[in-house]
């Protein structure tokens, strides 16, 4: 058995996120600190965890 480094999960950066949903990037933001999403801080960068952003924009619910 092989054991990986560390675990591959899809993130999208902010911007990246902001342009999935159809939103700015202060949304985003807002999103994260609600806890309407999950990320994580990495190396400098804010990671968003795509399930999350995904299950969010599916929810119907409004940012």
């Amino acid at each position: 058995m092989t054991h990986a480094s560390h675990i591959h999960v899809p993130v999208l950066t902010v911007s990246e996120a902001a342009r999935f949903i159809g939103v700015g990037k202060k949304v985003i933001y807002q999103l994260i600190e609600f806890d309407e999403i999950r990320a994580v801080r990495e190396r400098g960068k804010i990671l968003i965890d795509r399930s999350s952003l995904e299950a969010f924009h599916n929810s119907g619910k409004r940012p």
